[in-house]
């Protein structure tokens, strides 16, 4: 998977002429919705690139709009999640004041400037541009700013089976209310936190790491069944204490100093 800079390659057009499939999003989680626009891209794709457009970090976080302050995945996960699927092409917006001018007509434009755009896939919830000025109703009229034949494909949203939408949103709040059990049907996988950039206390039985270093969202204090996860493939089960300040993780773990740490999910909370 190749990796670029939105406004650096809108500037430079270097791919102008290479036929791809496009998708937009925060995706910020990997929930059940945002699988279902990311499997119809890669399925549109077959001959072309498939490009996912998306954000170093979550737009509502600069507007105002944002009620959590860290998001779900960290970078390393998200961008090992979307090349594991096997996605050509992440374009990373780095958002600003100053991006979050543009109107959706004028950020559309330039996405259709970086390629030769086949199909955009999105989500029935998408809006982007100031204000949010722009929706699924907008985008019919502004794709043809790509190509006249360039079609918008936008997949069924998923449900639940209670009816309700999947969402980030959803994934949050299970996740602050400490019922990490809940979050697999949501994500269809544990909620996961990357430990390879964290500052790790290890001692012969426990590993720990203030809960203010960690990148993403950590539920409240609490005890919680775990996994820990290292980065040769390997597992053990283990339990996470989480308090005010630290999250200590007890458990059986390898004297080989040479292994490292890459994720710990969350099973089930304890009562």
């Amino acid at each position: 998977m190749r990796i670029y800079d939105f406004n650096q390659l809108a500037e430079s057009q270097e791919f102008a002429g290479l036929k791809a499939v496009l998708t937009i999003g925060v995706y910020d989680g990997l929930h059940h919705g945002h699988m279902r626009v990311l499997t119809k891209t890669l399925e549109l794709s077959g001959e072309y690139k498939s490009v996912v457009i998306t954000f170093a970090q979550n737009p509502k976080a600069l507007t105002g709009r944002y009620l959590y302050s860290k998001p779900l995945l960290s970078q390393r996960q998200s961008r090992q999640f979307f090349a594991n699927l096997g996605v050509d092409f992440l374009v990373v917006i780095d958002f600003s004041p100053e991006f979050s001018k543009l109107s959706g007509e004028e950020f559309i434009a330039r996405c259709c400037k970086m390629f030769s755009v086949q199909a955009l896939v999105v989500g029935e919830d998408f809006r982007c541009g100031h204000k949010a000025d722009t929706g699924v109703e907008e985008l019919k009229v502004l794709i043809k700013q790509c190509h006249e034949e360039t079609k918008l494909i936008v997949p069924e949203t998923f449900l639940l089976n209670d009816g309700r939408v999947d969402s980030s949103t959803l994934v949050r709040e299970a996740l602050i209310e400490g019922k990490v059990s809940l979050i697999e049907t949501l994500l269809g996988r544990n909620y996961s936190v990357d430990l390879v950039q964290l500052p790790l206390k290890v001692t012969e039985s426990a590993l720990f790491f203030k809960i203010d270093q960690a990148e993403q969202l950590l539920p409240p204090p609490g005890v919680y069944q775990s996994v820990l996860n290292y980065s040769d493939g390997s597992r053990r089960e283990a339990t996470a204490r989480i308090d005010a300040t630290q999250l200590v993780l007890t458990g059986e773990f390898p004297d080989n100093c040479s292994i490292t740490y890459d994720n710990l999910e969350f099973v089930k909370e304890f009562k």
